[in-house]
């Protein structure tokens, strides 16, 4: 029974294939409808009534976005998972060798598998609408296109294009996609379908080849990609580049190598073979479980939970404007990024100088896209527009969020608070963006703590992607809501918590930060401590990261969740002296770490004259050090689940990756306990409990699910063993 394909022959003889999965909200390539379209190819093979086939999608806004992730997940082998890349293969195979003009109509967006599929045709017909975008994201699932895209592609544009989008995954809108020679024709969406019907009435020939196709107007590119010699250098450099960046944690990236640097000098046939077998040791990794388990999180968490209530409030009016207190890093980045993204923004700062500070950042930001030819210089000037400063704060009555960005200071904060609620309208909101402060003590002075929230960005706001909005019991639904909707108009990655001190990610920082700042008095070195656990994953060292977070500001954070905690939390002995000598971290040169002009350079051994070290220690290895702060993070993660401060797992382990940088590999810290293995959990942290206190006893729901032995994510079954790097 046809029920995904729709089939129409027109006055042309051309087969118009129209494509929609009716299954599911997404044209997504499942496999029912593959087999779907394999039958339909079956009966176009050989049909001489057929002169061409045009495959365009039934959806409005969307061509085909993938094959199904939940397929993939089901793989319990390599080899199972390199069948099934096999048999997508075979059938795209099939669509290649037709023997008639094949056209992809593309419009919306064209991912993995669908633009693999396109590739198999033999021409490619896109829109000019923004909407269309055309990538091969598989490498930000931990894997690799497997029905044919790393053979295709680098024949189609060559290798070096390919590779960009392969390993980066990378979106390509229609005019680049015409450009690089992945598309053919680019026209208007209401000229897709006439346009896809006169190509599939053409064969595509040596004279219609595009110039990107072949090598013959293009030396350095033959020079490179057209020899032995050539293509020996591309790999070195590319490999070279996939160290740097992966640090040797993603293997997808030099499997992506590997297929298309020897499949390149084989026959299709042979290099799909080693395609399906490189996406099969992949399907398998513990880098994959960890992506696909953020990409669920992610799909997750991008409902607005408070969306009937919003809608309730608010009918169909967006938010529009948002008003920013403080001009200082972060409300110049918060006020940056929401004029970025179209909304009007008054910022009011009581300094001249901060406010000129945070235009400059402003100017700069957009200058910067301007030079990278990302926006044009009438959009610049246009998002440089919507900011409106101010040493005060008239007009914010008028706005939809006023966003507070001061100093953590409780009285200030309160005071901001007052001062706005005597001139607010009927629908406003005040959200804090608080990193320690609990919510409730901010909004005790509010006249109506219904309308106050927390909207925590992180620094800088203009590239870390996470936003962690915060409620008290007293938060209204619709004020949560609305911040909910601002966030995602911003463009961030948003988890909802419940109040309390440092919230979770703060809070989480804290217990992590604490046990590496422990570790130096018990005499392991400064840089041991960070090497360590930027080797393990995390993007910087704790140590060094106080240095960036300002040592002022880590000994505040640190007190307040001793204050909240302290039978399992105590602020390492001798810090005040360091704020008493003048060190304040990177923003004035002394931290942990030596700075010249900006930059960082090694470890300051002279900090540790200013604190109690311990004599005659023991030289922990890396693993040891790892563990130590590892089990803290993960132990005070599930501590917040249990205690309701995370709505979900999901929350925890979004946003321990997206906001405080626990290595994606891992797939957050409630993830890591399912590949580590509750076993090994529980005994690691009761052993740890003996030898350094209660930080380390085991939170209930780790104790649950060790008696219980389940898992934390029980629908995503653990495949194969984790990778605990041992140094």
């Amino acid at each position: 029974m046809n029920r995904h394909f729709n089939l129409e022959i027109t006055s042309k003889k051309v087969a118009v294939l129209t494509f929609k999965n009716i299954t599911l909200e997404m044209n997504v390539l499942s496999e029912e409808v593959l087999k779907e379209l394999d039958g339909y190819l079956d009966d176009f093979k050989g049909n001489k009534e057929i002169k061409g086939l045009v495959i365009v999608s039934g959806r409005p806004d969307q061509f085909i976005v993938g094959a199904s992730i939940e397929e993939i997940s089901y793989f319990t082998s390599a080899n199972q998972a390199a069948n099934g890349a096999t048999s997508m293969q075979s059938i795209f195979n099939k669509l290649d060798s037709l023997g008639i003009p094949t056209v992809a109509a593309i419009h919306g967006n064209c991912l993995g598998g669908g633009l693999e599929m396109s590739l198999a045709c033999k021409w490619r017909v896109v829109t000019t609408d923004p909407k269309t975008q055309l990538a091969l994201p598989e490498i930000q699932l931990g894997l690799i296109p497997g029905a044919g895209g790393t053979q295709r592609l680098p024949r189609l544009i060559g290798i070096q294009a390919a590779l960009d989008m392969i390993l980066t995954g990378r979106r390509l809108n229609g005019t680049k996609a015409l450009k690089c020679g992945l598309a053919d024709s680019l026209v208007p969406k209401d000229l897709l379908l006439s346009t896809a019907i006169e190509f599939a009435t053409k064969k595509r020939t040596s004279e219609n080849k595009s110039p990107s196709r072949g090598f013959g107007q293009d030396l350095t590119r033959w020079a490179l990609e057209g020899n032995p010699i050539g293509r020996s250098t591309m790999y070195s450099a590319a490999k070279k580049n996939v160290d740097e960046k992966t640090k040797g944690h993603y293997p997808a990236a030099y499997n992506a190598l590997a297929a298309v640097f020897e499949g390149f000098d084989k026959s299709l046939t042979e290099g799909l073979k080693i395609e399906a077998s490189l996406f099969g040791e992949l399907a398998m990794t513990q880098v994959s479980q960890s992506l696909i388990h953020l990409f669920h999180a992610t799909t997750a968490l991008k409902k607005n939970p408070y969306r009937k209530e919003r809608d309730a409030k608010f009918g169909d009016r967006p938010v529009s404007k948002v008003g920013v207190i403080g001009a200082g890093f972060m409300g110049a980045g918060i006020a940056t990024v929401c004029a970025d993204k179209n909304l009007k923004v008054l910022i009011s700062d009581p300094s001249k100088e901060s406010i000129a500070k945070g235009l400059k950042s402003a100017r700069t930001f957009f200058g910067k896209k301007l030079d990278q030819k990302r926006i044009k210089s009438f959009e610049a000037s246009a998002a440089l527009a919507r900011i409106s400063p101010g040493l005060s704060t008239i007009g914010f009555e008028n706005t939809d969020i006023t966003i507070e960005a001061a100093p953590e200071v409780l009285a200030i904060k309160q005071k901001i608070l007052t001062d706005l609620e005597k001139t607010a309208g009927e629908n406003w909101i005040f959200a804090t963006n608080t990193s320690a402060l609990p919510l409730a003590e901010i909004a005790s002075s509010a006249k109506d703590p219904a309308r106050v929230v927390g909207m925590h960005f992180f620094s800088p706001v203009e590239k870390m992607p996470l936003l962690e909005i915060v409620k008290t019991k007293a938060s209204a639904p619709w004020a949560v809501g609305r911040a909910f909707e601002l966030g995602q108009a911003m463009g961030k990655t948003i988890i909802v918590v419940n109040d309390g001190p440092g919230f979770y990610t703060t809070r989480a920082l804290a217990f992590f930060l604490a046990e590496a700042a422990t570790l130096l008095l018990e005499g392991q070195s400064i840089d041991k401590i960070d090497r360590s656990l930027v080797d393990f994953g995390f993007p910087v060292g704790p140590l060094a990261l106080i240095d960036e977070v300002g040592l002022d500001i880590g000994q505040h954070v640190l007190e307040t969740i001793e204050k909240a905690f302290p039978d399992r939390l105590k602020q390492p002995a001798g810090f005040d002296s360091l704020l008493k000598s003048g060190r304040l971290g990177r923003k004035n040169g002394k931290g942990f770490y030596r700075y010249e002009s900006g930059e960082k350079k090694g470890p300051d051994e002279s900090i540790l004259e200013l604190l109690p070290i311990q004599k005659n220690p023991t030289k922990l290895s890396s693993s040891e050090i790892v563990d130590r702060c590892l089990y803290v993070f993960i132990n005070e993660t599930a501590r917040c689940l249990d205690e309701g401060i995370l709505s979900s797992a999901f929350d925890g382990d979004i946003g321990a990756v997206f906001g405080l940088g626990f290595p994606a590999f891992w797939g957050g810290p409630l993830k890591a306990i399912d590949l580590l293995g509750i076993e090994t959990v529980y005994s690691k942290l009761k052993d740890f409990e003996k030898q350094f206190g209660p930080r380390y006893a085991p939170a209930s729901s780790i104790q649950s699910a060790f008696e219980t032995k389940t898992l934390f994510f029980a629908s995503e079954p653990v495949k194969g063993n984790s990778r605990h790097k041992e140094s």
